[in-house]
């Protein structure tokens, strides 16, 4: 991992297909695993009806969101790269669908087919608050500015 925290961000968004998503749910929060892809500095989010978080984020939109470098066993997982971030989801407007869902899938390819069913829709997530952590010592909070150029350029895989 790269001493600029840019370079870390930057290569983390690069590697990373897989989010934690926290949610409000009826007994307290609830964490599931979600797949994203970037667009226009917004996360994409593909999701269930039929799975719970999609439940919570109707009643709560507010949610948690973290991306996390892998573990390996060569480093302690405490110096592992991450970003927590914290915002507001919506399901993507009909007339974005279209470039919404092509970015989607320019990043997870697998999930073509679950567009075609039913249950499943594209969600866009803003963030507000941004905190980085790139390790021991290496923690800071991001700017919306400084997001959106980070996110805005990464090129993704298949990008």
């Amino acid at each position: 991992m790269s001493d600029s925290w840019q370079q870390g961000v930057g290569e983390l968004l690069q590697k990373s297909r897989i989010s934690f998503l926290a949610t409000e749910g009826r007994d307290g929060p609830e964490t599931s695993m979600a797949p994203y892809a970037l667009h226009r500095g917004l996360i994409l989010l593909h999701l269930s009806g039929l799975a719970r978080h999609t439940a919570n984020i109707e009643q709560h939109p507010q949610i948690g969101l973290m991306i996390c470098t892998a573990e390996s066993g060569s480093h302690s997982p405490l110096a592992l790269a991450r970003l927590s971030l914290q915002g507001d989801v919506r399901r993507v407007p009909d007339e974005q669908l279209a470039t919404a869902r092509s970015a989607y899938l320019k990043h997870i390819p697998e999930a073509e087919q679950l567009f075609s069913f039913a249950d499943f829709h594209l969600f866009e997530f803003t963030p507000a608050v941004i905190n980085w952590v790139g390790g021991f010592g290496k923690a800071r909070k991001i700017s919306q500015q400084q997001w959106q150029q980070l996110s805005g350029g990464v090129a993704l895989p298949g990008d």
